[in-house]
């Protein structure tokens, strides 16, 4: 079917160029776009042109500064759970170290499923469950940026412990959006 449109598409294209040609002949218009059109590397040009208002372009365009680190996660949603919140993610992602740190456990919780702490050199302490498969060993460095797990679930459960307190709700809004922007 996608074949027929392309056929007609070519049919109605070459018939709206033969009565533009027409029409610069007799004199109706005062243009010269067959001219141009017929000459010798005007049509490859044309063609490329055409090609170029179909095809959609793989190249990406910058809205905004670029990130230094990826974004730590995307999220739809965030619910209280436990001592912190499970997220709503849409897709499965991978998850980025916010900044240089040592990851201080990865294992299997009752509660979390498959987990993973990491100790930040800020003194954050950060607990991530649900999580699909582990990118790091434990008591490895990281850097900020690089990934240390996957999240493939629609949910995943995190708790940040800073000062020796573990952030609320509001407060893990705030730090994911913190980590957000850096």
């Amino acid at each position: 079917m996608f074949s027929k449109k392309k056929w007609m598409f070519a049919f109605v294209f070459v018939m709206l160029f033969f009565m533009l040609y027409k029409f610069e002949n007799n004199d109706v218009l005062s243009t010269s776009y067959s001219t141009s059109l017929l000459e010798p590397q005007k049509p490859s040009e044309i063609y490329k042109k055409v090609v170029s208002w179909f095809t959609k372009s793989e190249d990406l365009i910058n809205v905004s500064a670029p990130i230094s680190s990826p974004p730590l996660i995307e999220y739809k949603s965030i619910q209280p759970f436990e001592d912190g919140a499970i997220l709503s993610i849409e897709d499965s992602q991978d998850l980025y170290a916010t900044e240089n740190g040592l990851i201080i456990f990865t294992g299997y919780t009752k509660k979390t499923g498959k987990t993973l702490s990491i100790l930040y050199d800020t003194g954050e302490t950060a607990t991530f469950g649900f999580v699909k498969e582990f990118h790091q060993l434990p008591y490895t460095t990281i850097n900020a940026g690089d990934s240390f797990a996957s999240a493939d679930n629609e949910i995943l459960y995190i708790k940040v412990e800073k000062d020796k307190k573990t952030l609320d709700t509001n407060e893990l809004v705030g730090w994911l959006a913190e980590t957000y922007e850096q």
